[in-house]
């Protein structure tokens, strides 16, 4: 049977092979603050961008009084353009608009959106549902401002990775439930569905 990095794309797994030749502490034993740290430094290598339109916003919404907000647009473009809500992930402790700036430009410009990335208060900061409650109020924030946001929030869409695929399906479902935004699609990048991490998928590759 192939080994878990046999599978990966040739990039992926030279830079996995890199990351592990450092050694170090593994990521899970230390304090929020040194895995974030660590987190930031395996980006550090300078990686071309694509272009983008960058506003950061902080909107008087959530359990805590405010969210923060950042929004990506296509370089250039003036249209009013559909919003992608993005959730990102990082085990609830890690990742913030930085780890993940490339793939919202990628996202932006692919789509031909306005990406709304919402920089949830993480892990331990933060206690369930914090996180969720931020996301839904902001993606409800969103659909009722999209003429002051300059965006088509009739045009709407939620999108996350890994933790962040799982708040996407939260806010989609609070959507539903409370009677919310009306949201038209929902992309869910290897989303955490279940936390017994019993799966053959699981055992087999993570």
């Amino acid at each position: 049977m192939s080994q878990p990095i046999d599978l990966l794309e040739p990039a992926t797994k030279a830079f996995i092979e890199k990351v592990n030749k450092q050694g170090g502490t593994p990521i899970y034993q230390l304090s929020p603050k040194d895995a974030r740290k660590v987190l930031l430094d395996l980006q550090a290598d300078q990686v071309a961008k694509l272009p983008a339109e960058i506003d950061d916003l902080d909107i008087p919404v959530g359990p805590e009084g405010q969210v923060s907000i950042r929004i990506i647009r296509p370089k250039g473009n003036k249209e009013i353009l559909p919003a992608v809500m993005y959730f990102h992930g990082g085990g609830w402790v890690l990742g913030d608009k930085n780890t993940h700036d490339r793939l919202v430009r990628e996202i932006a410009n692919g789509a031909n959106a306005a990406v709304v990335f919402v920089n949830f208060t993480p892990s331990p900061e933060a206690k369930y549902p914090t996180p969720i409650e931020e996301a839904y109020a902001a993606t409800k924030y969103v659909s009722e401002n999209g003429e002051k946001l300059k965006l088509d929030s009739s045009r709407l869409a939620i999108a996350g990775d890994s933790v962040g695929g799982n708040m996407a399906a939260a806010v989609s479902l609070l959507a539903k439930e409370r009677n919310g935004p009306k949201i038209d699609y929902q992309v869910l990048f290897y989303p955490v569905t279940d936390a017994n991490f019993d799966t053959h998928s699981y055992q087999q590759y993570a």
